[in-house]
């Protein structure tokens, strides 16, 4: 389709070329004609034999070939000599010598001293002339001369010309559809042999496609402008600037550059997965460097609201600890039925009353204790579960007899405090098990009705931190257990910032880590 495209293009230029070529040519080729004619006559009229002649009046041999050399010297068809009354002195046609000349009127507006061009037939047929007066010493007229050219001979000249052009033009529309198939072959190559209707087509379904993905993506040059920017990125982008809009093409607001793309120009390696704070929008994106042929071309992000990303954390990471806490509990009832099962099967009905009274009384102490200070059945339930989970691991957990968490509904923060109590809970019982040796973890929680505050501290005796890592333990990515880690109080720190919350740690190396947040927050209280 291309080469046809192309090559239609050339045959049409190459035909509107021929058309106005051609005019050019004729008119040009007349103009040459004129002057080619009135210089032959003119200086005709003024040889000085010629002018002697015509003097005498009469025909002389003289004249007839001198008008027949000047004729052939310079290709034209007649050199026609006249006295003062028109008769011919000389003509190609001997005959015709002392004859009128055939249009007496066209002749004579030449003895008005004045030269002039003229269309007409005569006796060598239809032809194109000039007559110009011949003037004595006296400066009278005495005769004209005619010089002139046959529409066959001028036709002829013409057709020649236009053979040259038309071999000229065919020569290079061959050229251009030669260079056309091998333009139109390169182009193909480059457009990865795609049609121009299937570019368009997919140009078509890439726009919908970024527009229907739910991340906004942005991508900048090497020379940061903007080269895409789908929907939600425009959205986001808007925003972000009191809603300027980011045409393609132009530079990218210098807030927006610094904060998601600027690191990655500057080390052209890739962030993932970070959490950036946009002139009052916060997101998650993966920054990602392009290279073509090796070379740094540009960056693409894609941006994720963060609170969609916190929204779904949470979920997840409440399910977690959910699953753990039942994990553990589960894990410690089939133990207990275990045992009571194997003291039935050895018929030690007695020692089976005794371990489940034991169990009871156990139960009574550690559930009652909880549910008479923890009144968030959910919350106590959660708890109970890590107290089981700890005990496994010869991990005690004390909770302390100032907590109390009153019958309120907690529905709208529940998740956050589970999410918060549960990451301080797996920090501390790693740091503990690193230390090797049995270790506790004291809880302490409350709600404030008339401060409307929840107050949550977790404080264990595991190996602790030092001040160093303390300053950089909230950041996102940063973690003392390896790679791939360090999400999990960067959240935490989040969660409580959009709570406008205080969080506070504690920690001395070797000797265990504090942890203390505050948690703003109006709570409806419950009945019983």
């Amino acid at each position: 389709m291309i080469i046809i495209l192309v090559v239609l293009v050339i045959i049409i230029s190459l035909i509107i070329s021929l058309l106005l070529i051609r005019n050019f040519v004729i008119n040009k080729h007349f103009d040459n004609t004129k002057e080619k004619l009135s210089g032959i006559a003119k200086v005709v009229a003024s040889d000085n034999d010629v002018i002697r002649n015509v003097e005498r009046g009469v025909p002389v041999r003289q004249i007839q070939d001198y008008s027949l050399g000047v004729m052939h010297n310079v290709n034209v068809d007649f050199v026609v000599i006249l006295n003062h009354d028109l008769i011919r002195l000389s003509h190609p046609n001997e005959t015709m010598i002392g004859k009128p000349f055939s249009d007496l009127n066209d002749a004579r507006k030449a003895l008005s001293g004045q030269g002039h061009f003229s269309e007409n037939i005569g006796v060598l047929g239809q032809g194109y002339r000039y007559f110009t007066p011949i003037f004595n010493q006296q400066n009278e007229v005495i005769g004209i001369v005619c010089v002139g050219l046959t529409m066959r001979t001028l036709n002829h000249d013409l057709m020649q010309a236009q053979y040259t052009i038309f071999g000229g033009l065919m020569l290079g529309l061959f050229s251009g559809v030669l260079g056309a198939i091998i333009l139109a072959q390169k182009i193909k190559t480059i457009l990865f042999g795609l049609e121009p209707q299937e570019i368009a087509t997919r140009l078509r379904e890439k726009v919908i496609i970024e527009n229907e993905v739910s991340e906004g993506i942005i991508a900048i040059s090497a020379d940061k402008k903007i080269m895409l920017m789908n929907k939600e990125a425009q959205a986001k982008y808007q925003l972000a600037n009191q809603d300027k809009k980011a045409p393609i093409g132009e530079q990218i607001d210098t807030n927006f550059y610094n904060a998601l793309f600027k690191k990655v120009f500057d080390d052209k390696k890739k962030i993932k997965d970070r959490s950036f704070y946009v002139n009052g929008i916060e997101v998650i994106a993966t920054v990602t460097p392009i290279h073509v042929e090796n070379e740094f071309f540009g960056a693409v992000a894609t941006l994720r609201d963060q609170s969609e990303m916190i929204h779904l954390s949470n979920q997840l990471s409440g399910t977690k600890y959910y699953i753990n806490s039942l994990r553990g509990q589960t894990h410690e009832f089939m133990n207990k039925m275990h045992v009571i099962s194997g003291l039935i099967e050895m018929r030690k009905y007695e020692e089976v009353s005794q371990y489940i009274q034991q169990l009871n009384h156990r139960y009574q102490n550690e559930v009652g204790f909880l549910t008479e200070r923890i009144k968030v059945p959910a919350l106590a339930g959660f708890i109970m579960g890590k107290i089981n989970e700890a005990r496994e691991q010869n991990i005690s957990v004390l909770l302390e007899e100032s907590s109390n968490v009153s019958n309120v509904e907690m529905q709208d923060i529940v998740h956050d405090v589970i999410h918060i109590l549960g990451n301080f809970f797996d920090n501390a019982i790693d740091s503990i098990l690193q230390k090797k040796q049995p270790g506790k973890i004291e809880l302490k929680l409350n709600y404030e009705c008339e401060g409307n505050v929840f107050i949550l501290k977790v404080k264990d005796n595991g190996m602790g931190i030092d001040s160093e890592m303390q300053q950089r333990i909230f950041e996102h990515g940063f973690s003392t257990k390896g790679e791939d880690r360090g999400y999990g109080l960067n959240l935490v720190k989040t969660m409580v910032d959009n709570h406008q919350g205080i969080i506070e740690m504690d920690s001395q190396p070797g000797l265990g880590t504090s942890i203390y947040v505050e948690l703003p927050c109006t709570l409806e209280v419950t009945s019983e």
